[in-house]
This record gives C-alpha cells, sequence and structure tokens, in this order.
C-alpha cells in the first residue's frame, strides 16, 4: 500500500532545493503532514480542504487568511496520481507571484509520486518472487498449490526449468536485483531473487547453454564491477517446476566446484566432483587422514607427487617440469611409497593416493 504521508517529507525537501518558498503537504482531510515550518506540522488547513473537495486550484489571498483556519497567503492545489487526489500541496506567498510556477511544480510531485509508486511496485514484486521462491525450496507443497501462488505474482510456471545461483560476497539490494534485471541478456523472463546475504539465485528459462554461458558472464562482469572479484556461478540441471528444488541443490554443489575452478560450471558435467561433494565432511576427512596425512606438511614431496599422477609419462619428463634430476625424481617417489605404506605401481593404490589429493585439494 502506497504510503503518502511517508513520502511527503521527501516532496518538500525537494521542492524546498528547486524553489525559495515554504511549502506545506496535507493529507486528504486537509491536516498538514510536511511543511517547511515545523510549527504547521499536524494542524488543520481550512484551504486545503476545501482545495481537495472541490479538487481544484484555491488561491489563497491575505484576507482568505484571516477568514480561514491555518490558512497563509498563497495556493494550495490537490496532488492528482492515476487520477486520484491523495493530498493537496501548498506553497506560501503572493498567489500572482507563486502561480507563474505552481502548475510547474505540481507536475513534478504528482511525477515524483508516480516515479515512488512505480518502484514501490517493482520492490513489492522483487520481495514477492524472493518469498515465493524460499517457500518452494523449502517447503512441499502440491504441485497445484505451486503453480496457483506462481500465477498470483504473474510467474509462468512453465517456463521455468533451471536454477542457477551466483556468489556474490555481499549483500545486494533491490534496486541492484532491478538494475540488473533490465541489463541482463539471458531472457527477457529471466527472475533474478536475492538469496541469503551473499548470493543471487536465477530462475532459468530454457535455452541453449551456450546463450545462457554467454549472458551469465555478461551479467557477471557487470556485478564485478560493484564487488570487484570474480565471481562463481553454479548451474544445476533441468527439472520441472514444482522440482526446482532439486535444480537449485544441484546448483549450490557445482557452485562449490566454480569457486575452486574458476569458471562457471554445470552439475550435470561434474564427475568425481559430484561424489567429493556429497561426502560428509566427517567422512571426508577420516579418508584424508587414513591415506595422505603424513604427507600433507610435506610441500616438496606432495608437489612431486601431484606432478607425476598430473603426467605420469615419464619420469624425465616430470623431472624436467620439476627442474630436478631423473634420480631426485626416484628417490622422493620412493620415500612418497614408504611414507603412505603403499605402492604406485599398483593400480588400487594409485586410485586411493589420486582421489584423497582431488578430495584434498577441493577443500
Amino acid at each position: 500500500m502506497f504510503d503518502f504521508e511517508a513520502l511527503s517529507s521527501q516532496i518538500v525537501e525537494e521542492l524546498t532545493s528547486l524553489i525559495d518558498k515554504h511549502v506545506i503537504v496535507t493529507d486528504k482531510n486537509g491536516f498538514i503532514i510536511a511543511s517547511t515550518d515545523a510549527n504547521r506540522l499536524n494542524s488543520y488547513h481550512e484551504g486545503a480542504a476545501i482545495s481537495m473537495r472541490n479538487q481544484q486550484e484555491f488561491h489563497l489571498t491575505t484576507e482568505m487568511s484571516n477568514q480561514l483556519r491555518g490558512v497563509r497567503p498563497g495556493i494550495v492545489m490537490p496532488i492528482i496520481v492515476s487520477g486520484t487526489p491523495i493530498g493537496v500541496l501548498g506553497i506560501t506567498g503572493k498567489p500572482t507571484e507563486v502561480e507563474k510556477y505552481a502548475k510547474l511544480v505540481r507536475k513534478v510531485v504528482e511525477l515524483f509520486i508516480t516515479d515512488s509508486i512505480s518502484r514501490e511496485e517493482k520492490e513489492r514484486g522483487i520481495r514477492e518472487i524472493e518469498f515465493f521462491f524460499f517457500d518452494l525450496v523449502t517447503t512441499n507443497s502440491p504441485k497445484e498449490v505451486i503453480e496457483d501462488r506462481a500465477r498470483m505474482i504473474n510467474i509462468d510456471s512453465s517456463l521455468y526449468r533451471r536454477v542457477a545461483v551466483i556468489q556474490t560476497y555481499q549483500q545486494l539490494e533491490v534496486t541492484d536485483v532491478e538494475g540488473l534485471l533490465k541489463i541482463q541478456t539471458i531472457h527477457p523472463e529471466l527472475k533474478i531473487i536475492r538469496w541469503g546475504m551473499e548470493k543471487l539465485v536465477l530462475l532459468m528459462p530454457d535455452i541453449k547453454k551456450e546463450k545462457m554461458i554467454e549472458g551469465l558472464n555478461s551479467l557477471s562482469i557487470k556485478i564485478q564491477k560493484k564487488i570487484r572479484q570474480k565471481l562463481p556461478i553454479g548451474i544445476g540441471n533441468f527439472n520441472s517446476f514444482e522440482h526446482l528444488k532439486e535444480s537449485f541443490s544441484q546448483a549450490e554443489t557445482a557452485l562449490l566446484v566454480s569457486e575452486r575452478q574458476e569458471k562457471i560450471v554445470f552439475e550435470e558435467d561434474l564427475k568425481l566432483e559430484l561424489l567429493y561433494y556429497s561426502i560428509r565432511e566427517e567422512v571426508q576427512e577420516e579418508f584424508l587422514k587414513r591415506t595422505i596425512e603424513p604427507l600433507l606438511k610435506e610441500d616438496e614431496l606432495m608437489l612431486s607427487l601431484e606432478t607425476w599422477l598430473q603426467r605420469k609419462n615419464s619420469l624425465q619428463d616430470v623431472a624436467d617440469e620439476l627442474h630436478i634430476h631423473k634420480n631426485t625424481l626416484i628417490y622422493r617417489l620412493n620415500k612418497i611409497q614408504a611414507i603412505l605404506k603403499l605402492n604406485l605401481n599398483d593400480m588400487n593404490d594409485l586410485v586411493i593416493v589420486y582421489t584423497a589429493i582431488r578430495l584434498y585439494r577441493k577443500k
């Protein structure tokens, strides 16, 4: 609901920067709700009441100010928005002087109010979508209930099939979301939702992967101008609208991988990472303890082992990459096997070590 009284002080403040006159704003009943003269607040202005009742501009002479309650010389005129009078604007001074710009001032006020109402409606729309999405992913409502509620806030549930999550590292304001919606090139019906203090959730219409990546990269660059750091982006799989909570959960998993890989990550492309991020933290810690923990403080040996696992084509190539002699590499690999009590030529041991390192590096 539009709060005219809350906005009236802003109106007076704006007008005093434009004209060198005392200004009042009254409600529909003629009571002053904002004024450049604080002593007039909450007092009754009979001239404003007459102007409101007749819905006409009313010139107040010195004689009238002596006859009407709470009146000073000047002009009062109804503020009309979308055909409805919502209050009265008053400007103090000689009517013949004030009338030169009175109509222009009223037009400025009405445009100011119209713009404020429009902003409020947009903000309310964004917040309604945020509340709706929160319920969508945290409750288990029937499909019919979800679709009915979506229609109430003008969401076409047939459009949205997957979710993307962007890590923003700081909370964005509603005005930021409005700005992003205006400049985004992903899809005209894209919905952007603030999630928690440091994330944006995007309800994605069904579009081609290449166009999605292009649009997300462009949007990310624009956000980075405010955040000033690279933003991880994770994307969930396709799903029906009522099951978008699953796509959201997948997008959050992909987001964790995106933080490590510094690129947009689709959950559908995850392989080993899918297992790593589904394992409970305490199980991961225990697995590392039983495998490569003795090696974690040996930076030189860890580097040699990881390089060997990555290349593993020839000892000489690995030694060259590490800038060491081949015999030094052999010595290090033997030392690693002794410390970990395993055989790097045994496929089972090799898989265990590789998995442990991948798991450790994702942390």
